[in-house]
């Protein structure tokens, strides 16, 4: 996945997600988005570090910093509260409707 995404081209014209064209840049960034949450979901359920590069993180943080601000709320569920100077993997997760102090029952 990340191959493909480095290709200019990539970035350019236009795509469908589950049969919604969009611009292949939000199409890419919502793909990184998925990969810095999902990336989340997985380390943190299987106990592994996570730590994502600030560049990372950037894009999904305005991507759903964008969406929760929406005029139909937020696109998950809702957003977590988490203290303004909080890391920001866990702004980046509570705006994605976790909460980033969650560990698997029995840690």
């Amino acid at each position: 996945m990340a191959e493909a995404w480095r290709a200019p081209e990539a970035w350019q014209g236009e795509t469908q997600a589950g049969g919604v064209p969009l611009p292949g840049a939000v199409a890419g960034r919502i793909a990184l988005n998925d990969l810095v949450v999902h990336g989340w979901d997985l380390a943190r359920a299987t106990g592994q570090d996570y730590a994502p590069d600030a560049d990372s993180l950037e894009v999904p943080y305005e991507l759903l910093s964008s969406w929760a601000a929406g005029e139909t709320g937020p696109l998950f569920g809702a957003v977590v509260a988490v203290a303004g100077d909080a890391p920001l993997l866990d702004k980046v997760v509570a705006l994605s409707g976790r909460r980033p102090d969650w560990t698997p029952p029995g840690s």
